[in-house]
């Protein structure tokens, strides 16, 4: 069934069974990421598990754009992880200020992405008035998704929440711009690749893993972690393998291009 403009095809699984699954993997991946550094195993674990979020926020565009956005596909991945900057920020933080266990942050950013979601979708209806129904729910579900991809690859490359760690690895590194532009990049482009007459939950969700997994591996990459860069990619390319194929098994016509001439006959 369409909606608007975009339109998607029917949901072969619920909107917020991939969402659950995504948050609960990511808070496992972030605190994996902190407690197996010692042992070199941040990214390849941590980053592994922390691209979900990138799966779960992609789902979420492509239930709240196919109302009709167009232009502003790009745009809500965008907000997304601005939202998710702050509340992760924000997570790390916050526990130092108040005395308390910053292992506590994951726990924190999911709160305060929760809350900054929901007045961010209600400011989205009144007074922007975007008539969206299920707008304030998909704002919600943004910013948790972009918060815990923020955090999670940053703690995957920094290896621990402490703060004074955090600040220098990802904030004053540059790595949190880093983690802005990459993951705000697979959780809008998902949908915006594949909307159309002819878009199916099932290859848009093979391309927002492909999309999650190309995250891990630019991380995997900046951090040197060898084990890593070979794993995701390794399994980048066998989804995204699976995603031409479905694209082309899809298609109404797969027509041949040829190259343009050198010098004119």
């Amino acid at each position: 069934m369409a909606h608007g403009g975009g339109g998607h095809a029917a949901e072969l699984y619920p909107e917020s069974q991939i969402f659950a699954a995504g948050v609960v993997l990511s808070l496992i991946g972030i605190y994996a990421a902190h407690f197996l550094s010692d042992y070199g195993l941040s990214m390849l674990i941590g980053g592994l598990l922390v691209s979900s979020a990138c799966v779960a926020g992609a789902n979420t565009v492509r239930k709240v754009a196919a109302y009709g956005l167009g232009t502003g596909v790009p745009s809500i991945g965008m907000v997304s992880l601005g939202m998710g900057t702050l509340a992760a920020v924000a997570g790390v933080l916050i526990p130092k200020a108040l005395g308390i266990t910053y292992l506590i942050a994951p726990i924190l950013t999911l709160i305060i992405a929760l809350v900054v979601g929901v007045i961010v979708g209600n400011l989205t209806v009144k007074p922007v008035g975007m008539k969206i129904p299920i707008m304030v729910r998909s704002m919600t579900f943004l910013s948790v998704a972009g918060a815990l991809a923020l955090l999670g690859f940053t703690t995957a490359y920094v290896g621990s929440l402490e703060p004074a760690a955090f600040v220098d690895g990802a904030l004053n590194s540059g790595v949190m711009a880093l983690a802005f532009i990459v993951a705000g990049m697979s959780i809008l482009h998902p949908f915006n690749a594949c909307l159309g007459p002819n878009e199916s939950h099932k290859r848009t969700l093979t391309l927002a893993i492909a999309c999650g997994l190309i995250s891990w591996f630019v991380f995997s990459v900046v951090k040197l972690d060898v084990i890593s860069m070979v794993v995701s990619i390794i399994l980048w390319a066998i989804v995204y393998v699976k995603f031409v194929k479905m694209s082309f098994k899809d298609a109404c016509a797969v027509l041949y291009t040829p190259e343009i001439p050198k010098k004119e006959e």
